[in-house]
């Protein structure tokens, strides 16, 4: 009854709660990111050494690395390769004791590896990568299409890339919050270059076929013959290679003496060709037809979105080379997109929610004082995220979807009893009133339920179920929010809307329309 009476009161502090928590997103102190990270006792530690080195130095690396890793009292077992793709690449894969089992998380314990490595391994390139299999969208081993912060460098210059690739990942070396900051781009393999004199070829009367067959002859040989049953090669067959002596180490000038067949004689390399020593590329990325470079970075303890909203500034104050632009990628593109998906489904679900309650309610504003439930339970949803610091994403999204089913059946058990008396007879003021305390246990009861049934959840007690705390804790603020101010505010909506029908808004100006 005192809420009837002083509904001014009320609904200004409803609505000055409703704006603050509202606000609390845009000025960041409720972060956003695509989702959740997760603490599953595993991760993984790519290694890479300069282009050119062999296995016997990577090896060297990945072990020294293991035996740091292995005294780590939380590691249960790692596991190392070493080569692969290529002999200066190596992996570990890390298995940690269960998340109960230990005090410290999976964050601490990589961000020591890390530490490790720049001091022990400064000249290899080391990224460490939390395995987040639970995760929806997540790569468990880095891959570049679903890294936290990814950049695709556009342009038609390869220098003006390669150049934007350095001072962008020394942009990213100044916002806080980033680890592993890597680019794709590598230093060329050394190679020789052949390009064939055709004027030449023809006036010796050899082909393209022959001075390819010398050259390659002389630097990777010739297979001869196989070696049966080699005790070498655990019984195995060997393939017996011949090459020139001294090949690997030869110059430019050593390949020009190299012997091309030209018709029944024999003249030189240098002859009919002109052989450069350079660097090739170790491989090319395209992007919608452009040659493209991409640098990447894993976040921890900052929100994915607060990274790069400073990222965006930065990059504006710091141009890039000329004709070269950039692109967001990674969970920056599947962010946006997923979070247009949800909120179009959720438009779409109230639009749904209400027409169905028009026909029900046979009007056309009950529904919509029905409908308040929703942003009354967004109060406690966004204050339940700030209070537990989680943050908006995917998870948090789909609760919001999920609460404005639950936190409807408040008013709907209010507003129905309130209409069943009011058919019999009674006033609007004393209908509401009797409705709140006849449905008041039912309400609590119900509310009590669903939120005692999302606590494990919101608790996290497994590994792996980080990824739908945020969702719980949307759930359990909106249901209680919603419960207390349902029970405040939609009573006296629907008390104002009786008193002031919506019809006798417009009778006034209809009825000077019919006077003149």
């Amino acid at each position: 009854r005192w809420s009837l009476t002083h509904g001014k009161q009320v609904i200004a502090v409803v609505l000055i709660l409703f704006v603050s928590t509202a606000a609390l997103i845009p000025l960041g102190v409720i972060g956003a990111e695509y989702m959740p990270r997760t603490d599953e006792s595993n991760f993984r530690v790519s290694v890479e050494l300069p282009v050119g080195q062999n296995l016997e130095m990577t090896d060297a690396v990945v072990s020294e690395l293991e035996q740091y890793i292995l005294t780590i009292p939380e590691v249960t077992y790692c596991l190392s390769n070493v080569g692969g793709s290529s002999s200066n690449w190596g992996r570990l894969t890390v298995q940690l004791v269960g998340k109960k089992e230990r005090d410290r998380s999976i964050w601490k314990i990589t961000d020591d590896v890390r530490k490790f490595a720049r001091q022990h391994l400064a000249h290899a390139s080391v990224r460490v990568y939390e395995t987040e299999s639970s995760v929806a969208g997540i790569s468990t081993g880095g891959a570049e299409i679903h890294s936290p912060v990814l950049i695709y460098l556009l342009g038609s210059d390869m220098e003006a890339l390669i150049k934007a690739s350095y001072q962008l990942q020394a942009i990213l070396a100044k916002i806080e919050g980033t680890k592993d900051i890597r680019s794709n781009y590598r230093v060329g393999v050394p190679e020789f270059k052949l390009t064939v004199d055709r004027e030449k070829l023809k006036f010796f009367n050899t082909s393209v076929q022959d001075v390819k067959e010398a050259f390659a002859g002389a630097i990777n040989g010739k297979k001869a013959g196989v070696l049966p049953n080699d005790s070498n090669n655990n019984g195995r067959d060997t393939d017996i290679v011949v090459r020139l002596k001294g090949s690997e180490y030869f110059k430019p000038s050593d390949l020009a003496n190299i012997s091309v067949k030209a018709e029944g004689k024999m003249v030189f390399l240098g002859d009919v060709a002109r052989i450069e020593e350079g660097v090739g590329p170790v491989g090319i990325t395209r992007l919608n037809k452009q040659r493209s470079l991409i640098v990447q970075a894993n976040i921890t303890d900052r929100p994915l979105n607060e990274v790069l909203q400073e990222l965006d500034s930065l990059l504006k104050q710091e141009a890039l080379p000329e004709g070269v632009t950039y692109r967001f990628g990674g969970q920056a593109a599947e962010m946006d997109s997923s979070y247009g998906e949800i909120i179009q489904a959720l438009v779409l679900s109230l639009l749904l929610v209400y027409m169905l309650l028009a026909v029900l309610y046979e009007s056309a504003f009950t529904p919509i004082i029905r409908m308040l439930s929703l942003p009354l339970g967004l109060i406690g949803s966004l204050l339940f995220l700030l209070f537990t610091n989680n943050t908006i994403n995917v998870y948090s999204l789909i609760g919001f979807l999920v609460m404005d089913g639950l936190v409807a059946k408040n008013g709907t058990l209010l507003l129905d009893y309130t209409l069943t008396l009011m058919g019999r007879g009674m006033s609007a003021c004393e209908a509401l009133v009797e409705a709140s305390k006849t449905r008041l246990k039912p309400i609590c009861m119900t509310t009590l339920t669903m939120v005692v049934g999302m606590l494990p959840t919101a608790l996290a007690l497994s590994e792996g179920a980080e990824t739908r705390v945020s969702m719980a804790w949307v759930l359990i603020g909106g249901l209680l929010s919603s419960t207390v101010f349902t029970l405040l505010v939609i009573p006296i909506v629907f008390l104002f809307f009786d008193r002031y029908p919506v019809r006798t808004w417009f009778a006034g100006v209809r009825g000077c329309v019919i006077k003149k």
